[in-house]
C-alpha cells in the first residue's frame, strides 16, 4: 500500500516550506489527491522524484557555474567601459565663472575635484571639517577653495578612493 503525506508533513520530511509545495501542485508539477476539500496528500513516490528533479546534476553545476562567470566577466568589463565614458564626458560640477580666479595660493575644490577624478559631492561632503578651506565668493555664490593644506588634507582623505587618479604633485605638500 502507497504510504500519503499532508503537505506540512512532506514539507517537514524535506525540509522546505509548505508554500513551495503548494506551488509545485498548483503548477502541476506534484501530482496530489484532494481526500477531503482542502486536504491534499502527496504520495511519497510522486513527493521523492519531485524533489529528486528539483537537484542539479554535477554536470549541470559546473555548466552553470561557467556560464556565471562568463556572464560576471561581461558585465564587469561593461561596467569598466560605463566608467571610462562616464569619465571622459563628466563635466565640471559648480565652478564659478572662468575669468574669476581664485586668490593667490588656492585653487577651487570642484576644480580639484576633477583635476583628481574625484566626484565633487564627496570632496563638498568632507569641507571644511576634514578639507581645510574658505568659501570664496564669486558673483552671489560662494565656492569653496582649498590652499596648500587643503590640498594636502584632500590627498590624506580621498587618495584612497578607486577612482582617485595621482597629479604629478600627489602627495600634495604643505608649503
Amino acid at each position: 500500500m502507497e504510504e500519503y503525506l499532508t503537505i506540512a508533513e512532506a514539507a517537514r520530511r524535506l525540509g522546505i516550506n509548505t508554500k513551495r509545495i503548494q506551488r509545485a501542485i498548483k503548477a502541476g508539477d506534484l501530482a496530489a489527491r484532494y481526500k477531503y476539500t482542502n486536504k491534499a496528500e502527496i504520495s511519497t513516490k510522486d513527493l521523492e522524484a519531485w524533489h529528486a528533479s528539483l537537484h542539479l546534476r554535477p554536470g549541470e553545476t559546473q555548466d552553470k557555474l561557467t556560464e556565471l562567470e562568463t556572464r560576471v566577466a561581461a558585465l564587469e568589463t561593461e561596467t569598466q567601459e560605463l566608467r571610462r565614458q562616464l569619465e571622459v564626458s563628466r563635466p565640471a560640477k559648480k565652478t564659478p565663472k572662468a575669468n574669476e580666479a581664485p586668490p593667490e595660493g588656492f585653487t577651487y575644490l570642484s576644480d580639484f575635484a576633477s583635476q583628481h577624478f574625484i566626484p565633487y559631492q564627496a570632496a563638498a561632503d568632507l569641507f571644511p571639517q576634514m578639507i581645510r578651506g574658505q568659501n570664496i565668493k564669486s558673483g552671489r555664490r560662494l565656492h569653496p577653495a582649498i590652499g596648500p593644506k587643503g590640498r594636502r588634507d584632500f590627498w590624506v582623505q580621498l587618495h584612497i578612493d578607486p577612482s582617485f587618479r595621482a597629479c604629478d604633485d600627489c602627495p600634495h605638500p604643505v608649503e
